[in-house]
Protein backbone atom coordinates (compact mmCIF):
# COMPACT_ATOMS: atom_id res chain seq x y z
CA UNK A 1 0.00 0.00 0.00
CA UNK A 2 2.58 2.40 0.79
CA UNK A 3 4.82 1.44 -2.19
CA UNK A 4 1.93 2.47 -4.62
CA UNK A 5 1.01 5.55 -2.87
CA UNK A 6 4.92 6.28 -2.97
CA UNK A 7 4.85 5.60 -6.76
CA UNK A 8 1.64 7.25 -7.66
CA UNK A 9 2.73 10.53 -5.53
CA UNK A 10 5.69 10.53 -8.02
CA UNK A 11 3.18 9.54 -10.96
CA UNK A 12 0.96 12.41 -10.04
CA UNK A 13 3.69 15.62 -9.78
CA UNK A 14 5.70 14.32 -13.16
CA UNK A 15 2.03 14.16 -15.16
CA UNK A 16 1.36 17.69 -13.61
CA UNK A 17 4.87 19.04 -14.48
CA UNK A 18 4.41 17.40 -17.82
CA UNK A 19 0.97 18.69 -18.97
CA UNK A 20 2.22 22.53 -17.52
CA UNK A 21 5.27 22.01 -19.43
CA UNK A 22 3.50 21.01 -22.94
CA UNK A 23 0.50 23.13 -22.29
CA UNK A 24 2.85 26.02 -22.00
CA UNK A 25 4.82 25.34 -25.06
CA UNK A 26 1.21 25.26 -27.23
CA UNK A 27 0.40 28.80 -25.15
CA UNK A 28 3.34 30.01 -26.26
CA UNK A 29 2.85 29.09 -30.28
CA UNK A 30 -1.22 30.32 -29.73
CA UNK A 31 0.07 33.45 -28.04
CA UNK A 32 2.40 34.85 -31.19
CA UNK A 33 -1.13 33.93 -33.74
CA UNK A 34 -3.46 35.70 -31.33
CA UNK A 35 -0.48 38.90 -30.82
CA UNK A 36 -2.20 40.05 -34.00
CA UNK A 37 -5.81 41.05 -32.31
CA UNK A 38 -3.51 43.11 -29.50
CA UNK A 39 -0.99 44.68 -32.59
CA UNK A 40 -3.88 45.39 -35.33
CA UNK A 41 -6.93 45.49 -33.30
CA UNK A 42 -5.94 47.15 -30.30
CA UNK A 43 -7.05 44.38 -27.96
CA UNK A 44 -6.16 44.53 -24.05
CA UNK A 45 -3.65 43.15 -22.15
CA UNK A 46 -6.51 41.26 -20.66
CA UNK A 47 -8.50 40.24 -23.77
CA UNK A 48 -5.14 38.42 -24.79
CA UNK A 49 -4.88 36.42 -21.66
CA UNK A 50 -8.96 35.57 -21.70
CA UNK A 51 -8.80 34.21 -25.06
CA UNK A 52 -5.83 32.24 -24.45
CA UNK A 53 -6.78 30.42 -20.79
CA UNK A 54 -10.36 30.09 -22.52
CA UNK A 55 -8.81 27.92 -25.32
CA UNK A 56 -6.64 25.73 -22.83
CA UNK A 57 -9.49 23.62 -22.16
CA UNK A 58 -9.53 22.20 -25.72
CA UNK A 59 -5.67 21.82 -25.49
CA UNK A 60 -6.15 19.48 -22.46
CA UNK A 61 -8.04 16.75 -23.86
CA UNK A 62 -4.70 15.70 -25.55
CA UNK A 63 -1.75 17.17 -23.82
CA UNK A 64 -3.37 15.37 -20.22
CA UNK A 65 -3.54 11.92 -21.65
CA UNK A 66 0.01 12.08 -23.31
CA UNK A 67 1.51 13.47 -20.49
CA UNK A 68 0.24 10.46 -17.97
CA UNK A 69 1.54 8.00 -20.30
CA UNK A 70 4.72 9.87 -20.41
CA UNK A 71 4.84 10.39 -16.27
CA UNK A 72 4.46 6.68 -16.72
CA UNK A 73 7.35 5.59 -18.64
CA UNK A 74 8.89 8.09 -16.91
CA UNK A 75 8.54 7.10 -13.54
CA UNK A 76 9.10 3.38 -13.73
CA UNK A 77 12.49 4.16 -15.45
CA UNK A 78 13.61 5.95 -12.93
CA UNK A 79 12.47 3.09 -10.11
CA UNK A 80 13.99 0.70 -12.59
CA UNK A 81 17.02 2.64 -12.14
CA UNK A 82 16.66 2.53 -7.97
CA UNK A 83 16.08 -0.80 -8.45
CA UNK A 84 12.69 -0.18 -6.59
CA UNK A 85 11.08 -2.03 -9.27
CA UNK A 86 12.93 -4.74 -9.28
CA UNK A 87 12.67 -5.77 -5.45
CA UNK A 88 8.96 -5.22 -5.66
CA UNK A 89 8.89 -7.91 -8.15
CA UNK A 90 11.32 -10.13 -6.18
CA UNK A 91 9.34 -10.30 -2.69
CA UNK A 92 6.23 -11.30 -5.14
CA UNK A 93 4.31 -8.16 -6.18
CA UNK A 94 2.11 -9.06 -9.35
CA UNK A 95 2.15 -6.90 -12.92
CA UNK A 96 -1.46 -5.87 -11.36
CA UNK A 97 -0.28 -4.72 -8.23
CA UNK A 98 2.35 -2.90 -9.10
CA UNK A 99 -0.03 -1.38 -11.72
CA UNK A 100 -2.28 -0.16 -9.18
CA UNK A 101 -0.52 3.49 -8.95
CA UNK A 102 -0.54 3.88 -12.94
CA UNK A 103 -4.32 2.70 -12.93
CA UNK A 104 -5.26 5.27 -10.36
CA UNK A 105 -3.47 8.09 -12.18
CA UNK A 106 -6.08 6.97 -15.16
CA UNK A 107 -8.92 7.33 -13.69
CA UNK A 108 -8.11 10.56 -12.17
CA UNK A 109 -7.15 11.85 -15.52
CA UNK A 110 -10.47 10.69 -17.34
CA UNK A 111 -12.44 11.63 -14.85
CA UNK A 112 -11.01 15.15 -15.42
CA UNK A 113 -11.26 14.93 -18.87
CA UNK A 114 -15.00 13.77 -18.25
CA UNK A 115 -16.02 16.85 -16.47
CA UNK A 116 -13.70 19.25 -19.17
CA UNK A 117 -15.23 17.23 -22.21
CA UNK A 118 -19.06 17.95 -21.09
CA UNK A 119 -18.61 20.82 -18.92
CA UNK A 120 -15.63 22.96 -19.13
CA UNK A 121 -14.83 23.10 -22.98
CA UNK A 122 -18.26 23.86 -24.14
CA UNK A 123 -18.79 27.16 -22.14
CA UNK A 124 -14.84 28.47 -22.43
CA UNK A 125 -14.52 28.01 -25.97
CA UNK A 126 -18.13 30.00 -26.26
CA UNK A 127 -15.94 32.31 -24.19
CA UNK A 128 -13.11 32.35 -26.65
CA UNK A 129 -14.95 32.77 -29.80
CA UNK A 130 -17.01 35.25 -28.75
CA UNK A 131 -13.98 37.52 -27.93
CA UNK A 132 -12.38 36.36 -31.26
CA UNK A 133 -15.69 37.44 -32.91
CA UNK A 134 -15.47 40.80 -31.40
CA UNK A 135 -12.22 41.71 -31.63
CA UNK A 136 -12.30 40.75 -35.62
CA UNK A 137 -15.03 42.64 -36.33
CA UNK A 138 -13.57 46.00 -33.83
CA UNK A 139 -11.76 48.88 -35.41
CA UNK A 140 -8.42 48.71 -35.38
CA UNK A 141 -7.61 52.19 -34.18
CA UNK A 142 -4.10 51.65 -33.73
CA UNK A 143 -3.54 52.13 -37.42
CA UNK A 144 -5.33 55.60 -37.65
CA UNK A 145 -2.58 58.08 -38.05
CA UNK A 146 -2.60 61.14 -38.13
CA UNK A 147 -2.78 63.41 -42.03
CA UNK A 148 -3.19 59.86 -43.76
CA UNK A 149 -6.36 58.62 -45.38
CA UNK A 150 -7.02 54.71 -44.47
CA UNK A 151 -9.34 52.77 -45.59
CA UNK A 152 -10.58 51.21 -42.20
CA UNK A 153 -12.90 48.63 -43.22
CA UNK A 154 -14.17 48.02 -47.04
CA UNK A 155 -15.63 51.30 -48.99
CA UNK A 156 -15.19 53.38 -45.60
CA UNK A 157 -12.07 55.88 -45.66
CA UNK A 158 -11.36 57.99 -42.53
CA UNK A 159 -8.80 60.48 -42.55
CA UNK A 160 -7.82 62.57 -39.03
CA UNK A 161 -5.84 65.31 -38.58
CA UNK A 162 -4.52 64.79 -34.66
CA UNK A 163 -4.85 61.93 -32.29
CA UNK A 164 -5.59 63.58 -28.29
CA UNK A 165 -5.69 61.93 -25.22
CA UNK A 166 -8.09 59.01 -24.42
CA UNK A 167 -7.71 58.18 -28.14
CA UNK A 168 -10.12 61.56 -28.87
CA UNK A 169 -9.66 62.13 -32.48
CA UNK A 170 -9.83 65.58 -34.11
CA UNK A 171 -10.50 67.18 -37.33
CA UNK A 172 -12.62 64.34 -39.15
CA UNK A 173 -13.04 63.41 -42.74
CA UNK A 174 -14.89 60.37 -43.49
CA UNK A 175 -16.16 59.45 -47.26
CA UNK A 176 -18.60 56.33 -46.86
CA UNK A 177 -19.51 54.30 -49.74
CA UNK A 178 -20.96 51.19 -48.23
CA UNK A 179 -24.49 51.60 -49.51
CA UNK A 180 -25.26 51.06 -53.27
CA UNK A 181 -25.86 54.16 -54.96
CA UNK A 182 -25.08 56.64 -52.45
CA UNK A 183 -22.12 58.20 -51.37
CA UNK A 184 -21.84 60.18 -47.65
CA UNK A 185 -19.63 62.41 -46.44
CA UNK A 186 -18.77 63.85 -43.19
CA UNK A 187 -16.51 65.79 -41.43
CA UNK A 188 -16.18 66.85 -37.73
CA UNK A 189 -14.19 68.75 -35.24
CA UNK A 190 -13.96 64.79 -32.88
CA UNK A 191 -14.83 62.18 -32.85
CA UNK A 192 -14.54 58.75 -30.49
CA UNK A 193 -14.63 54.90 -31.04
CA UNK A 194 -16.85 53.13 -28.68
CA UNK A 195 -18.58 49.34 -28.62
CA UNK A 196 -22.14 49.43 -28.73
CA UNK A 197 -23.85 46.06 -28.60
CA UNK A 198 -20.69 44.44 -29.85
CA UNK A 199 -20.58 46.94 -32.65
CA UNK A 200 -17.89 48.87 -33.07
CA UNK A 201 -19.16 53.00 -33.05
CA UNK A 202 -17.67 56.15 -33.84
CA UNK A 203 -19.60 59.39 -32.12
CA UNK A 204 -18.61 62.12 -33.84
CA UNK A 205 -18.99 65.39 -32.27
CA UNK A 206 -19.89 68.84 -34.04
CA UNK A 207 -19.94 68.35 -37.65
CA UNK A 208 -21.46 68.33 -41.25
CA UNK A 209 -22.92 64.95 -43.32
CA UNK A 210 -23.61 65.19 -46.81
CA UNK A 211 -25.37 62.68 -49.50
CA UNK A 212 -25.28 62.29 -52.88
CA UNK A 213 -25.08 59.61 -55.50
CA UNK A 214 -22.84 57.76 -57.03
CA UNK A 215 -22.62 60.36 -59.66
CA UNK A 216 -21.67 63.08 -57.64
CA UNK A 217 -24.81 64.91 -57.15
CA UNK A 218 -25.31 66.20 -53.67
CA UNK A 219 -28.35 65.71 -52.10
CA UNK A 220 -29.03 66.70 -48.32
CA UNK A 221 -26.99 68.37 -45.99
CA UNK A 222 -27.27 67.58 -42.44
CA UNK A 223 -25.43 69.84 -39.24
CA UNK A 224 -25.09 68.12 -36.33
CA UNK A 225 -23.93 68.10 -32.64
CA UNK A 226 -23.68 64.72 -32.23
CA UNK A 227 -23.49 61.53 -34.86
CA UNK A 228 -22.95 57.99 -34.51
CA UNK A 229 -21.91 55.72 -37.34
CA UNK A 230 -21.71 51.95 -36.95
CA UNK A 231 -18.40 50.63 -38.45
CA UNK A 232 -19.38 47.34 -40.20
CA UNK A 233 -18.14 45.95 -43.79
CA UNK A 234 -22.11 46.72 -44.50
CA UNK A 235 -24.70 48.43 -43.38
CA UNK A 236 -26.69 45.46 -43.33
CA UNK A 237 -23.54 43.17 -41.72
CA UNK A 238 -24.94 40.92 -38.57
CA UNK A 239 -23.49 42.08 -35.57
CA UNK A 240 -23.61 38.93 -34.02
CA UNK A 241 -22.42 35.09 -34.47
CA UNK A 242 -24.56 33.38 -37.00
CA UNK A 243 -23.23 29.85 -35.89
CA UNK A 244 -21.48 28.22 -33.26
CA UNK A 245 -17.92 26.23 -32.98
CA UNK A 246 -19.23 22.36 -32.06
CA UNK A 247 -16.46 22.41 -29.72
CA UNK A 248 -18.62 25.24 -27.74
CA UNK A 249 -21.93 23.05 -28.19
CA UNK A 250 -22.99 20.74 -25.95
CA UNK A 251 -22.95 16.94 -26.68
CA UNK A 252 -27.11 16.98 -26.19
CA UNK A 253 -27.28 19.20 -28.72
CA UNK A 254 -24.35 17.65 -31.03
CA UNK A 255 -26.32 14.66 -30.81
CA UNK A 256 -29.87 15.77 -31.44
CA UNK A 257 -30.10 17.47 -35.38
CA UNK A 258 -33.55 19.19 -34.11
CA UNK A 259 -31.35 21.17 -31.35
CA UNK A 260 -28.49 21.76 -33.23
CA UNK A 261 -27.68 24.91 -34.52
CA UNK A 262 -26.55 23.86 -37.80
CA UNK A 263 -27.86 20.54 -38.84
CA UNK A 264 -26.48 20.46 -42.05
CA UNK A 265 -23.77 19.37 -40.66
CA UNK A 266 -24.88 16.51 -38.37
CA UNK A 267 -22.56 13.80 -39.26
CA UNK A 268 -19.98 16.11 -38.13
CA UNK A 269 -21.47 17.31 -35.20
CA UNK A 270 -22.34 13.21 -34.26
CA UNK A 271 -18.62 12.06 -34.90
CA UNK A 272 -17.76 15.15 -31.93
CA UNK A 273 -20.39 14.20 -29.46
CA UNK A 274 -19.05 10.31 -28.94
CA UNK A 275 -15.58 11.76 -29.55
CA UNK A 276 -16.49 14.20 -26.32
CA UNK A 277 -18.10 11.11 -24.54
CA UNK A 278 -15.00 8.82 -25.44
CA UNK A 279 -11.83 10.21 -25.63
CA UNK A 280 -11.66 11.40 -21.73
CA UNK A 281 -11.05 8.01 -21.49
CA UNK A 282 -7.99 7.59 -23.85
CA UNK A 283 -6.56 9.29 -20.48
CA UNK A 284 -6.74 5.66 -18.43
CA UNK A 285 -6.25 3.97 -21.74
CA UNK A 286 -2.93 5.13 -22.37
CA UNK A 287 -1.49 5.18 -18.56
CA UNK A 288 -3.04 1.15 -18.39
CA UNK A 289 -1.30 0.15 -22.17
CA UNK A 290 2.13 1.46 -20.97
CA UNK A 291 1.74 0.02 -17.67
CA UNK A 292 1.20 -3.47 -18.79
CA UNK A 293 3.90 -3.37 -21.13
CA UNK A 294 6.22 -2.19 -18.71
CA UNK A 295 5.45 -4.55 -16.03
CA UNK A 296 4.71 -8.05 -17.50
CA UNK A 297 6.99 -10.67 -17.16
CA UNK A 298 10.64 -10.27 -15.87
CA UNK A 299 11.47 -6.40 -15.49
CA UNK A 300 15.25 -6.30 -16.38
CA UNK A 301 17.02 -2.93 -17.42
CA UNK A 302 18.52 -4.41 -20.88
CA UNK A 303 15.37 -4.67 -22.25
CA UNK A 304 13.90 -1.36 -20.96
CA UNK A 305 14.28 0.34 -24.50
CA UNK A 306 12.47 -2.51 -26.22
CA UNK A 307 9.44 -2.08 -23.81
CA UNK A 308 9.88 1.96 -24.53
CA UNK A 309 9.89 1.30 -28.07
CA UNK A 310 6.41 -1.09 -27.69
CA UNK A 311 4.97 1.85 -24.97
CA UNK A 312 5.35 4.63 -27.80
CA UNK A 313 4.53 2.81 -30.97
CA UNK A 314 1.41 1.34 -28.94
CA UNK A 315 0.38 4.97 -27.86
CA UNK A 316 0.53 6.11 -31.88
CA UNK A 317 -1.22 3.21 -32.50
CA UNK A 318 -3.89 4.25 -30.11
CA UNK A 319 -3.83 7.58 -31.24
CA UNK A 320 -4.05 7.00 -35.08
CA UNK A 321 -7.04 4.69 -34.39
CA UNK A 322 -9.07 7.20 -32.70
CA UNK A 323 -8.21 9.89 -35.29
CA UNK A 324 -9.19 7.61 -37.64
CA UNK A 325 -12.59 6.74 -36.65
CA UNK A 326 -13.51 9.67 -35.74
CA UNK A 327 -13.14 10.65 -39.60
CA UNK A 328 -15.27 7.83 -40.61
CA UNK A 329 -17.91 8.69 -38.43
CA UNK A 330 -17.82 11.98 -39.64
CA UNK A 331 -18.72 10.37 -42.97
CA UNK A 332 -20.70 7.50 -42.08
CA UNK A 333 -22.54 7.77 -38.46
CA UNK A 334 -22.55 3.93 -38.21
CA UNK A 335 -19.56 3.81 -37.45
CA UNK A 336 -19.49 5.80 -33.97
CA UNK A 337 -18.91 2.17 -32.01
CA UNK A 338 -15.30 2.44 -34.13
CA UNK A 339 -14.42 5.16 -31.76
CA UNK A 340 -15.68 3.87 -28.71
CA UNK A 341 -13.80 0.38 -29.42
CA UNK A 342 -10.20 2.04 -30.59
CA UNK A 343 -10.32 3.40 -26.71
CA UNK A 344 -11.60 0.46 -24.88
CA UNK A 345 -9.87 -2.48 -26.64
CA UNK A 346 -6.44 -0.68 -25.06
CA UNK A 347 -7.75 -0.82 -21.96
CA UNK A 348 -9.09 -4.58 -21.98
CA UNK A 349 -5.98 -5.69 -23.53
CA UNK A 350 -4.05 -4.23 -20.77
CA UNK A 351 -6.32 -5.19 -17.93
CA UNK A 352 -6.09 -8.82 -19.58
CA UNK A 353 -2.21 -8.77 -19.54
CA UNK A 354 -1.57 -7.37 -15.97
CA UNK A 355 -4.21 -10.28 -14.58
CA UNK A 356 -3.18 -13.22 -17.01
CA UNK A 357 -0.71 -15.34 -15.92
CA UNK A 358 3.13 -14.81 -16.20
CA UNK A 359 4.31 -15.37 -19.43
CA UNK A 360 7.32 -13.30 -21.62
CA UNK A 361 7.53 -9.44 -21.71
CA UNK A 362 8.17 -7.80 -24.71
CA UNK A 363 12.09 -8.71 -25.11
CA UNK A 364 12.12 -11.74 -23.16
CA UNK A 365 12.95 -14.98 -24.42
CA UNK A 366 10.89 -17.96 -23.84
Amino acid sequence: MQFNLYIFNQLFRTCMALITVLISIIWLFQSIRLLEFVVDKGASVWEFFAMSVAAMPLWLMITVPISGFIAVNWVFSRILADRELTVMQAVGLSPFQLAKAPIALGLVLSAFLTVNSVYILPNSFQTYKNLQFKLRHSIPTVLLREGVFIEIVDDLTMFIGKRGENDVLQDIFIHDTRTDDRVITMTAETGKFIDRDGVPTLILQNGERSEGDDEGQTGAVLLFDSYSLSITQKNDQPTERQSIDMNEDSIRNLLSPERATSPKYYLQRHAEAHYRMASPWLGLALTMLSAALILKGQIRRDLWSKRVMANVSACVLVIICVVMTRGWTSNQAIFWPLIYLSILAPIGFAGRHLISPKAPAIGEQT
